[in-house]
Formats: C-alpha cells, structure tokens, sequence
C-alpha cells in the first residue's frame, strides 16, 4: 500500500469526523422554513399549536421550541408571548437584509463613496436591461413615477425619497431578483444619506435648488426615453453619466462618511 494512498484514507476519515450532524430542533426548524419558502405557510398565517407540532414531528416539546427560536431569529417567525401568545409566519423580504447589510458595511469600514461607487457599478447595467428586456412597460412605470417626482418639487425632502424610489424601480424592472436584492439591501442607506444631505444643504436659495432638482428630473426623463426606445447601450451610458455626477454632488454635502453616520 502506497504511502500517498495511506495519506487519502487519513484524510477522508478526518474529513468524515469532522462533519457535523445536525441537532434535531435544525431538522424541524429547516422543515417549517421550506415550508415558508415554498408558500405552504403564508405570510401571517398562525403556526400549528405546539402540541400539533410535537406530534407530526414526533419529538419533544423543547426541541420544538428550539426550532422556534431558530426561525424567529432568522425573522421567518414573530413570537407572541403570553397566554393568546403564538408564532406568526413572516415571509422573509428584502428589507431583511437591509438593516445586517447596513451593520457589516459599517464593521468592515465602508463608507458612503463604496456606497455609491457600488451604485453606480449597478444602476447602469440595469438600465441597459430594462431597455432591452423590459422596454414599453419599464418606461411606462419609470414615467408615472416622475410624474409624481415633478408634483414634489416644492417639497426637497419628499423629492429626495421619491428620487430614491425612482432609482429602486430601475433595479427592479431589470427583471434579476439577485441584483434587486442588493439594491434593496443598500437601499435604506441611500435614503438616509440624501435624507441628510438635503437638511445639512447649507444654500438657502430655494430657487437655485429647485433648478437644479429641475434639471436631474429632465436626466431621469432622458433615460426613459431611451429605454422606451430599446436602446440599451445609450440608456447604459446616459445613466453611467447620470450616476457620477449625481454621486459626485451628494459626496459634497456630507463628505464620503463612515457608514455609522446612517445607522443612527
């Protein structure tokens, strides 16, 4: 028997022992999750009573309340406690992630310019999708919103979240549930940033201001006219354009601040 051979067998008897086997209250709690991921349990829907739990699951009342807390820490259950207290199925969304994605970007020393750097790594691609993939409805979509975007341009900080949405609905209509997901993640962060821009604006010139919010709703309006066209290379450049200017601005107001600066 070869030595190399010997080296194999070792290895594959490590890598065996070293397998975890999964505890039991894991086992019920991945049960009930694919049940929530497949819409065998709807959003709101109460859990089954824990005595209906123990016996189709044929195990213990405190394994079942393990695999409870399991799910109610992933934010796939909202527990009730008290004597009318129960579990509540809660559908997982993509504001789940927003809250951890805005901790572990914070942790990891991101600041606002890796927010927006990433934007506009993201935004662009899009729009060329939408234009591609989805143009006569995107572009009806895209256009209703800046309808309203133009009815609140007296109102700035109403007009920063609806621009915000407006960059949200681009993502979305791309049609890649992946690229909506980290959009949504970051999205919160994005709000909270122009949020605190337009109230630290130090111009008191509202006309001034007007004009130019103005003139990136004429910007948002150039792109959907090339996304109704189908054009997905010019609607992936004008908004590349769009999205370095857009970012250079709201850098100024703030500066390029740690992600703590959003968070609280």
């Amino acid at each position: 028997m070869s030595t190399q051979f010997i080296g194999d067998k070792n290895r594959q008897k490590g890598n065996a022992a070293s397998v975890r086997v999964p505890k039991t209250a894991e086992l019920v709690a991945k049960r009930i999750r694919n049940g929530i991921i497949r819409g065998e349990l709807m959003d709101g829907d109460t859990l089954p009573a824990e005595a209906h739990l123990i016996a189709e699951f044929e195990v213990s009342r405190p394994t079942i309340r393990e695999a409870v807390r399991i799910l109610e820490s992933e934010g796939l259950l909202k527990v009730a406690r008290g004597a009318r207290g129960g579990a509540i199925i809660s559908r997982p969304g993509f504001e789940m992630v927003s809250r951890a994605a805005g901790i572990a970007l914070q942790t990891n020393g991101a600041t606002v310019a890796d927010l927006y750097e990433m934007r506009t790594l993201l935004e662009p691609p899009a729009a060329r999708l939408v234009a591609e993939r989805n143009s006569q409805e995107g572009a009806k979509v895209l256009r209703a919103h800046l309808e309203v975007e133009y009815s609140l341009t007296k109102d700035r900080l109403a007009t920063s979240q609806a621009i915000a949405e407006f960059h949200q609905l681009l993502i979305d209509l791309a049609g890649n549930k992946t690229l909506s997901m980290v959009a949504h993640a970051l999205q919160h962060l994005v709000e909270r940033h122009q949020a605190l821009a337009q109230i630290r604006e130090p111009s008191k010139d509202q006309e001034q201001l007007e004009k130019r919010t103005l003139f990136g709703l004429k910007s948002h309006g150039k792109l959907i006219d090339l996304i109704e066209k189908g054009d997905g290379e010019g609607a992936e450049n004008h908004w590349r354009a769009h999205m370095i200017a857009a970012g250079k601005f709201w850098l100024s107001q703030l500066g390029p601040n740690a992600m703590v600066d959003l968070l609280d």
